[in-house]
């Protein structure tokens, strides 16, 4: 490894370590949203089970179709959303844009690469398709689908991409098309209404961390994502 590749291996880590130790620095506003939050999402899971019932009974090809192609900007499409970003404030020389995307990689780490998959191996929750119903739980044995994956991911690139535009139409659009993500991956039986609501959470909650930690800590930081249908991952520079 390079020395600006460790460098910014290390800005990753700080990124992980600060939101993960994050509730350790909550006030009581803070424990407040946190229990609003966990709260909400208890609120949906009650509706887990026939919610899941009614979109099986009410399944088309059209939404099928819909389906499948929206929620891929969970996945693959979402770090060449980032690339498309990082790549306009190369040529139009906007630092704002490059700084989507280096604060979205790095949400992206911490939400759907760390936090995400350990809630999904430690609650082990069965999905909607494999018919054990809706409160079948497996810790550490059993299927992946609390919470989201797919969602975190939506919200993480949204949340970045709203805190540093103020424009409403940003808001609308980029926290829509996460949204739909999200009701894709209920339609598609993948996931449950709570999943996706846990999900939405983290991402939305790392995104807004992360930018906010990070304003002074990408600076010289050139980040290229890239992705070849199989595997993802990002080409990391550093200029000092």
């Amino acid at each position: 490894f390079t020395a600006s590749t460790q460098r910014y291996a290390g800005i990753l880590v700080q990124d992980t370590l600060h939101t993960l130790t994050a509730p350790a620095r909550w006030d009581q506003r803070d424990w407040l949203d946190f229990s609003l939050y966990t709260v909400g999402i208890g609120a949906v899971m009650v509706f887990d089970g026939s919610i899941s019932d009614e979109v099986k009974e009410n399944r088309t090809e059209s939404a099928d179709d819909f389906a499948r192609f929206i929620q891929e900007f969970g996945s693959l499409p979402s770090f060449g959303i980032m690339g498309g970003f990082y790549g306009a404030g190369m040529i139009f020389g906007n630092n704002k844009a490059k700084s989507v995307a280096k604060d979205a990689f790095a949400s992206s780490i911490v939400s759907a690469g760390i936090i995400t998959p350990t809630l999904k191996l430690a609650v082990g929750r069965s999905r909607p398709y494999q018919d054990k119903g809706a409160y079948h739980f497996e810790p550490f044995g059993g299927d992946k689908s609390f919470p989201s994956g797919h969602t975190t991911q939506a919200f993480s690139l949204a949340s970045v991409i709203a805190e540093y535009y103020d424009e409403r139409w940003v808001d609308i659009t980029s926290y829509g098309i996460a949204a739909l993500v999200g009701l894709a991956r209920i339609e598609q039986e993948a996931h449950f209404p709570s999943d996706v609501a846990a999900g939405a959470v983290i991402g939305t909650v790392v995104g807004k961390t992360i930018v906010r930690y990070n304003k002074d800590l990408h600076k010289g930081v050139t980040l290229t994502p890239y992705g070849n249908g199989e595997k993802i991952g990002a080409a990391i520079r550093i200029q000092f």
